[in-house]
């Protein structure tokens, strides 16, 4: 299985956090990363199993579930930075992604296309 496009400095460029370890001694790509941030009313958990390529993503705003995300076997994560605007893109398939956004404000753009 290959590994993913994106890197543990990616990560940390885009959600400018330090992530929480679910094995404080394994390193990058094989632990389990959860990067969490607030922006106001809005609270975002997103967690990675890099080697595995699995997600979880946690969008909750005034404590009130928005948006859950749980996926396994991802095809890739890509982090993008297109003139600073910033975004991860989660890719499923050939036709299918989720594209998180964190500034100006926390957005998701999901997208599924049908077959050519």
């Amino acid at each position: 299985m290959p590994d993913l496009s994106v890197t543990e400095l990616d990560l940390l460029t885009f959600f400018e956090v330090e992530p929480k370890r679910l094995d404080p001694d394994d390193p990058w790509p094989y632990n389990d990363f959860l990067y969490q941030n607030t922006f106001g009313e809005t609270e975002l958990a997103f967690s990675l199993a890099a080697a595995y390529k699995d997600v979880r993503l946690i969008l909750k705003r005034s404590g009130r579930m928005v948006y859950e995300l749980n996926a396994m076997g991802l095809r890739d994560v890509c982090y993008h930075n297109d003139a600073g605007r910033e975004s991860l893109e989660l890719i499923f398939s050939d036709r299918t992604r989720l594209l998180l956004f964190l500034k100006p404000e926390v957005s998701i753009l999901h997208e599924a296309k049908e077959r050519a």
